[in-house]
């Protein structure tokens, strides 16, 4: 594994040394270091906790409620997200706790730190899952599509109740997505924490959004469709190859991005 001067988009990527980050967990609260480690090419990223392995596969998602969880391990697509931005394919993450820290709520502190650690080429291409054939997850008014395109892009589209609808079109720039925060309405905190969620959200790692609009400072007018993307990227990461294709998200969440990553890993393995 050797540092490249000019980064090979087709080359599978890496750390060039190991690093920790610590703090709490947005939904359980607890204090988590999380160390991230090099990794061999076709490794893809995989999670360790107790003992055992996670590897971030479509197939290993045990739950979509209020972010990823796999098997033990939850709440990871932020740190998915970060490994997406920059390209990064194979990666060990190993927690002290279940759930990774949520730093400052964003996909920022952890793409500071991978960076800053080093993004190293490894020998093999990367397998990039080529869109043929449109694929679609729908539910309700929830729509996910996924077109043929020469390269790849996202358009999303959120409706929620006071801050309305948000639309946002994703090419490539990961800056325009890192530093956004996730969010919730301060309605819904109490009913969350009494159910063993949000115990660690704070106006620190969260925007909050009041019966009036946002309650602490955005960093984006637009901050939570950004933030959506920002979590699409991440849960697309379960297909293990990045994608050749277009998407079109409107009022979709983790349930139907893990329904969409586990359709690409069907019609990758009849390819």
């Amino acid at each position: 594994m050797c540092p490249s001067a000019v980064p090979n988009p087709d080359k599978q990527k890496s750390i060039q040394q190991a690093f920790s980050v610590s703090g709490i967990g947005l939904h359980r609260g607890q204090l988590c270091q999380a160390t991230f480690s090099p990794a061999p090419a076709d490794s893809g990223i995989t999670f360790i906790y107790n003992g055992k392995s996670f590897p971030a596969l479509a197939e290993n998602v045990t739950d979509t409620q209020r972010g990823i969880t796999l098997g033990e391990v939850t709440l990871v697509e932020h740190i998915l997200s970060a490994c997406a931005g920059l390209g990064l394919d194979n990666l060990v993450v190993s927690l002290s706790s279940p759930e990774p820290p949520i730093l400052d709520g964003s996909a920022l502190g952890f793409v500071q730190n991978l960076m800053a650690a080093g993004i190293v080429e490894l020998d093999q291409e990367k397998r990039f899952f080529k869109v043929k054939k449109s694929l679609k997850i729908s539910e309700a008014d929830a729509v996910l599509e996924l077109f043929p395109f020469a390269g790849f892009k996202i358009d999303f589209m959120i409706d929620f109740p006071i801050i309305g609808e948000m639309n946002f079109s994703y090419s490539g720039d990961f800056k325009e997505i890192a530093p956004a925060r996730t969010f919730g309405q301060v309605s819904e905190l109490e009913s969350l924490q009494k159910n063993g969620l949000a115990k660690g959200a704070t106006l620190d790692n969260a925007l909050a959004i009041g019966p009036h609009g946002y309650v602490n400072q955005p960093r984006f007018p637009d901050e939570p469709v950004r933030h959506k993307v920002l979590d699409l990227l991440g849960d697309l990461m379960l297909v293990g190859r990045p994608i050749h294709g277009a998407i079109r998200a409107r009022k979709s969440g983790h349930r139907h991005n893990v329904a969409l990553a586990q359709k690409i890993r069907e019609e990758a393995k009849n390819a």
